[in-house]
């Protein structure tokens, strides 16, 4: 754990100095990157360690877009539009927490799912707010530099990043996994399970909240198809799956090597590109259900002195 730590501080120091020294396409690349890190860790937060699978985490990435978008066509500084994006977020995951998590298995993921699908449809049918299908378009002079894009996108990975780190260290990250195991069993010896599913469901609506809100500034365009997106949620779950789910370091693995195939894969193969991501979950699901990190952690346990020399 401690190496790990000095790694990741390593990295992140990297990250801090080497901006000035890159491209624009390395850059944008970069701050890509940062968003899914963001995202795959705000879905392992509920999913990886809950095991409440959400198909539609995109609706917290969509609401705190137009947020923030809306807020810096109102004026407001782009900082103060991200903090109310991420505020945003969290109030529309509170309702639909307390509603949907009394569901279990297929069942509140499915739930999940038709929420997106909801969250698109409003943000199309209130055009007095959301300009509907026209969608909106930020103007240069609103927009804040590629530079505070990037780092807030970097801020934003470490912040959710530490704190996955902080609930897995904690009595809280315990009573999660055991709610994963066996929630019934969790009940019986205690464990509050509705406070805590509601608490770190809409814990990890925050991030991508404010994740959303910094795209819209990114991309300087937001209709409701290009942040109600259906195939986010995917990416999420390829990710941390790929990673290794419950983990601190999983999704940050998975999104690094998703996005670095995404990269050749677009160029080269685009018609292939969709696919390519649904096989690849095919084949996690199939031959790799716990993730790389947990041929590591496995390689750990019986190390090369633990095993006996046959006679």
């Amino acid at each position: 754990m401690r190496y790990s730590a000095i790694i990741g501080g390593i990295v992140v120091l990297l990250a801090l100095l080497v901006p000035g020294a890159l491209s624009t396409y390395h850059l944008t690349f970069l701050l890509q990157l940062f968003m899914m890190i963001a995202l795959a860790q705000s879905w392992n937060l509920i999913s990886g360690m809950t095991g409440y699978i959400s198909f539609g985490h995109a609706v917290f990435f969509g609401v705190g877009a137009y947020t923030g978008a809306l807020l810096l066509v109102g004026g407001y500084p782009w900082w103060f539009a991200v903090i109310a994006a991420a505020g945003g977020a969290t109030i529309v995951a509170l309702p639909i927490g307390f509603l949907t998590l009394r569901l279990r298995g297929p069942y509140f993921a499915i739930a999940m799912l038709g929420l997106n699908e909801v969250g698109r449809i409003v943000a199309t049918l209130w055009v007095d707010v959301t300009q509907g299908g026209d969608g909106i378009a930020l103007t240069p002079q609103l927009l804040p530099a590629l530079m505070n894009n990037y780092y807030a996108m970097l801020f934003l990975a470490v912040l959710s990043t530490l704190l996955i780190a902080h609930i897995l260290r904690g009595r809280i990250g315990l009573e999660l996994r055991a709610i994963r195991e066996d929630e019934g069993a969790a009940e019986m010896v205690g464990v509050n399970t509705t406070q805590n599913k509601v608490t770190t469901f809409i814990a990890s609506a925050v991030v991508p909240g404010a994740v959303g809100a910094v795209y819209s500034f990114f991309t300087s365009f937001i209709d409701p198809t290009s942040v109600f997106l259906p195939i986010l949620n995917v990416q999420m779950i390829v990710m941390v799956l790929l990673g290794g789910r419950g983990t601190v370091w999983g999704p940050v693995i998975g999104a690094t090597i998703i996005m670095s195939i995404q990269e050749v894969t677009w160029a080269e193969f685009p018609a292939l590109h969709l696919a390519l991501l649904g096989l690849l979950l095919i084949v996690i699901v199939l031959y790799l259900p716990n993730g790389i990190l947990s041929i590591v952690q496995r390689r750990k346990r019986v190390r090369p002195d633990q095993v006996q020399q046959q006679p």
